[in-house]
């Protein structure tokens, strides 16, 4: 039987591409193809940990590595799966950083001499501000020459210079058992309590901290002059931003938080730590505000519509991609915070914001649903041959040559 064999890029970050990566292994298991998976995971990473407390560790390898050494994680990887038969397809999960380029290298020759399919998962636009990196990313994956999934149009419109071979896009799916609009069974969290009694409206936005000026800035000082916004002109919501600091002494928080004193909304603005329960937070939101400028897909916007949320997003990038579908009217310049607390009241008080969502939740259902995700994935990677009929892997195309000859 084959099998795909995956290695993820990194293995210890939660984020968007671990929650796809494990929604992706629920698909097979719900699709009775769990045998046709392996993940590789780097020993003692938060991938384990997540992936265990979460039972879908059914098919996972683990690749022992020294402490948080993802690069020596990688070599052996490779290795593995040159031991394996040469009919197991291999999907590398965002491979993209620098440091991997020479081990990647390294690996290409065996690859190819096993005759072995290999794809690469393109979940962000894999873009170098400096020309020597854009150079040896260009050079490594011509070698390697893999065949391309992305995550939208945007991202494929920016990588397909230096893996021109894309295969499909694949929209990232949604576990609608846990995101979904049902009546509220679950106490809000603990530090929801006091800014609900308060009588405030949420505003969420779940993100990494990122630092300002990066490819994919997230664009979060942006959210405080909308709430300043907000304040001055009567109405009366609470910022909370609830993810990820890597930053050195958490300075990317810390700049955030003096910003807020500095518009004088700091009673109002609220950085929480990441959460696995993530959808306990949605459920409390009265509305998502995501304003990342080249956000490659935007996770947030279709977990939010799946819980009943209404988003206000970025005109551009994945985010103005998906809103687009659905819902065009409540996406913004992402540098106007004017535009967007005004999006922010229309939907509040716009009668028809109930209808929209409805229209909202039924293209995640189709677009994002968790089954079919898995089952294109299985198409694009020839563990199964194409149903007669064309799946839909995206709105606009299949896995095969139509998206192709739109590029």
């Amino acid at each position: 039987m084959k099998k795909l064999v995956i290695i993820p890029g990194a293995c210890h970050s939660l984020g968007g591409t671990l929650v796809t990566l494990s929604l992706l292994i629920e698909g097979f298991r719900r699709g009775n193809a769990q045998e046709q998976l392996c993940v590789l995971v780097r020993s003692n990473s938060l991938m384990e940990k997540y992936l265990k407390e979460a039972g879908l560790d059914f098919c996972v390898k683990i690749i022992p590595a020294d402490g948080e050494d993802q690069g020596q994680f990688l070599e052996r990887a490779f290795a593995w799966v040159s031991q394996q038969p040469s009919d197991w397809p291999l999907l590398l999960d965002n491979c993209v950083w620098r440091s991997f380029l020479p081990i990647i290298l390294r690996a290409t020759w065996k690859l190819r001499l096993q005759n072995r399919s290999v794809y690469h998962f393109c979940h962000d636009l894999a873009l170098s501000h400096n020309l020597l990196g854009y150079l040896a990313r260009k050079f490594t994956f011509a070698c390697l020459a893999p065949r391309v999934i992305c995550n939208s149009h945007f991202t494929a419109s920016h990588v397909r210079s230096i893996m021109p071979d894309i295969r499909g896009i694949l929209y990232q799916p949604v576990d609608t058992e846990k995101f979904n609009s049902h009546s509220i069974f679950n106490p809000p969290p603990v530090e929801l309590e006091r800014i609900i009694n308060s009588g405030c409206r949420i505003i969420l936005t779940p993100s990494r901290i990122s630092q300002p000026g990066m490819v994919n800035d997230k664009n979060l000082r942006a959210l405080i002059p909308v709430l300043a916004h907000l304040k001055a002109t009567g109405h009366n919501y609470h910022s909370v931003i609830i993810g990820e600091d890597n930053s050195s002494d958490r300075i990317n928080s810390r700049t955030l938080l003096e910003s807020a004193k500095e518009f004088g909304v700091s009673d109002r603005f609220t950085i929480l730590p990441p959460s696995f329960a993530i959808e306990n937070y949605y459920k409390y939101a009265d509305i998502v505000l995501t304003l990342a400028p080249r956000e490659p897909f935007g996770r947030i916007v279709v977990e939010a519509i799946a819980c009943g949320v209404p988003v206000v997003g970025s005109e551009t990038g994945g985010i103005g991609e998906i809103l687009r579908h659905f819902a065009p009217e409540w996406i913004v310049d992402p540098n106007n915070p004017t535009a967007a607390a005004k999006a922010i009241i229309d939907i509040t008080n716009n009668p028809n914001t109930p209808e929209l969502l409805n229209k909202a939740r039924n293209w995640v259902e189709t677009y994002c649903n968790l089954t079919a995700y898995a089952q294109g994935m299985m198409t694009i990677t020839g563990l199964t041959p194409p149903p007669l009929n064309d799946i839909k892997l995206s709105e606009a195309g299949s896995a095969h040559g139509n998206f192709r000859k739109r590029l």
